[in-house]
Formats: structure tokens, sequence, C-alpha cells
């Protein structure tokens, strides 16, 4: 059989057999009126042709939040502006809770990221905390604690400056993992809560009942609430590490200008912050009442609270750094570091107290003066 063989000089593209149809004429008594009336008819034609097409496509349900994709619902996760927020989502659905308990680490720091001011240094101050508290499980030498404490230092910065999460992972879809991500969450904000509270009050110039207004401190230097939240942050870090080499050490690798906000906020809890305030800051401890007789008496002559130990040494350090005097004479008059304003306060009258603080050991309770004090009847 012989098949036909393709012509050596094919016809061009302007060869009549590839012209197009002929289009259909309108009739003669078309007007412009009935011309576009019908492309609208047509358009509408089309429209109803499209969503019969689409009711008999299967996933005709209606589109609502709830039937996002999850990789959609995750970034609206990702953009909310506090953890409030993130708790109201949580119960709108549980695929929504779903999608949160596996992706909680992810989202929190996203969320927290922008919620929490100046976030990177609360979460260096979770990451140190948490640190040192495994390294003070165990009994070491004081060198081995303090080469522990410089390495956890160290590592909570890496973590800060590499933005890693703590547990490492996207996905916490484990019960400890996830108890890890609200406790660390439940920590930032705390801390948060704290340094904002500080700054407020300063900002508002409370001071301790009969004390002088903050125009001595304000004279020397006014730092911004982001500083002074700052500031708090690495003071309370300070307090972490417990060991007054360790504090000298990380503040031999500060800027002075650093120090000296530190040294500002430092100052108005020693000095002007109340004592009620004090220890919901953390800086100060309520005593323990007792039952006893001369506990009784011991209570009715020394403050209800005092500045912890820690505390009293991270003042110290700081006031040291910058050869600050008014520190360590201040705590060396009053040697709880409180005013007496704080909740059931009361001492006996004609007790002085003369005392000597040496800031490695905390408080020296030699050199008292006891005069005035009448214990008779004590047997």
């Amino acid at each position: 059989m012989h098949y036909p063989t393709a012509p050596d000089n094919p016809p061009s593209v302007h060869h009549p057999i590839y012209r197009l149809p002929p289009t259909m004429d309108l009739p003669d008594n078309t007007s412009t009126t009935s011309s576009s009336s019908s492309s609208r008819s047509t358009v509408s034609d089309v429209a109803e042709s499209l969503s019969s097409v689409a009711l008999l496509h299967p996933n005709n349900e209606q589109k609502t939040m709830t039937g996002f994709p999850p990789e959609i619902i995750l970034q609206i996760y990702r953009h909310l502006n506090s953890a409030s927020d993130i708790t109201a989502l949580n119960s709108t659905s549980r695929r929504y809770n779903s999608i949160w308990r596996i992706n909680a680490a992810s989202i929190s720091a996203a969320v927290l990221s922008r919620s929490i001011d100046c976030y990177n240094s609360a979460f260096e101050l979770f990451e140190i905390e948490e640190r040192v508290k495994q390294i003070y499980c165990i009994i070491l030498p004081q060198s081995a604690v303090l080469k522990r404490l410089r390495l956890a230092q160290k590592q909570a910065q890496d973590v800060v400056r590499q933005g890693r999460r703590n547990d490492r992972c996207d996905h916490t879809s484990s019960g400890i993992l996830y108890r890890g991500v609200l406790y660390r969450n439940e920590e930032l904000l705390s801390a948060a809560r704290c340094a904002s509270y500080l700054s407020r009050l300063i900002e508002d110039r409370v001071v301790y009942t009969g004390g002088t207004s903050l125009d001595e401190l304000d004279r020397e230097i006014t730092p911004s609430s982001h500083h002074i939240i700052v500031a708090f942050h690495e003071l309370m870090i300070l307090i972490r590490l417990r060991l007054l080499e360790a504090m000298q050490a990380r503040l031999k690798n500060m800027r002075k200008e650093k120090i000296r906000k530190m040294l500002y906020v430092a100052t108005y809890l020693v000095r002007d912050c109340p004592d009620k305030k004090k220890i919901r800051l953390g800086i100060s401890r309520e005593k323990i009442r007792r039952s006893s007789m001369i506990d009784d008496m011991d209570l009715a002559f020394r403050p209800r609270c005092y500045v912890t130990v820690h505390a009293r040494r991270a003042f110290f350090a700081i006031a040291d750094a910058l050869g600050e005097a008014r520190i360590p004479n201040y705590l060396l008059d009053n040697r709880s570091g409180c005013h007496g304003d704080c909740e059931d306060f009361g001492k006996i009258e004609g007790i002085t107290t003369t005392t000597t603080i040496t800031p490695q050991l905390g408080l020296d309770w030699t050199g008292l003066d006891w005069t005035g004090l009448d214990w008779t009847g004590l047997g």
C-alpha cells in the first residue's frame, strides 16, 4: 500500500485552509441598547452556569474558619497579639485546640516575642534561672559552681541570639513537652508583669510612707521604660546567680552605661520602694510568725519583712562596680532593708542597732547594741 508523503513545501499560515470560519452576523434590527442588554444576560447566564457546576462539586460546603487548612490556622495563631488571644481561639473548636497543642512551642515564641516588652532579656533570665537550678541541685566546690555558672550564661545567650526554643522541637505532641511550653510561658509572663509593674512604680514616683521624692535620683539619669525593664531583668539574673564572684564576673563584661541604669533601679528598690512592693517584686520576703513568747517579742521590734541575702549581694556588686557608696551605706544603717510600712509592722522604741555587713557572707549580727531592752521576766 502506498502512503502519501508530506509535501516538500507546506502551505503558509495565510493559506485559505488555515482561515477561521466566518462569524455569525447579528440581525439588522439589533440596536446598541439591545446589544448591551444581551451581553449582560450572557454574563448572568455564565454566572448561573458556574454556580450550577459548583453545586455538583463534592466539596460544596460553606467555607468557614474551621474549614481552613492547618497551615492557614497555624499562621493565624502566630499573628495573634497576646496569650489571652491564644486562649480565646483555643476555645472555639477542638480542631483549633489540637493544632495549638501540637505547635505550642512555635506559636508561643511568635506571640510572646511581640506581646512582651524586652522579650530577649526576659527569655535570657528564664534560661539562666532554669540552668542555675540544675547547678545548685548537687553539691559542688565553689570553683566548679563558678565554672558551670559561666557556661550556663553563655548557653543562655546563645539560645537568645539564635532564637532557638528551650525544647528545640517544633511539635509538642507529647504531654511532657506541652507542659514544658506552658511552664515557660507562665514564667516569661510572670517576669514581664514584674518588670512592667516596677516601671509603672518609678514612672508614678511611688515611694514608701514618709519617704522623700525621687528628685535626687532623677538628677543623675532618667532611663526610659524600656531601659528600666532591661535593668530589672539583669538585676534578677544577678540575684539568680547567688554567688558574689559570679555577679562580679558578669558585671565586668557590661558597659558602664548599662550598669548605671541597673544602679538606678537598685537604688529605687533599696531606698525608696515600699515594702509591700518589694515583696511582690521578689526582692524582699515576709518573716514567718511564731507562737512562742520570745519569738513574739523578737518580732515586736524586728520588721515583718527583709531583703533577701542574694538581693543584698547583687546590690553590693552593682554599687561596687561603679564605686557607689549610697547602697552599702543605706544597707549598713538598715539591716533588714525595709522601711517599716509593711502590714502589722511594729518596733520597740529605744532599740538601736549597729551592724556591719560582709557582702560575701550576707549579714553579720556581731556588734548589735541591745541596750534599752528589758529582759526581766523572761526566765
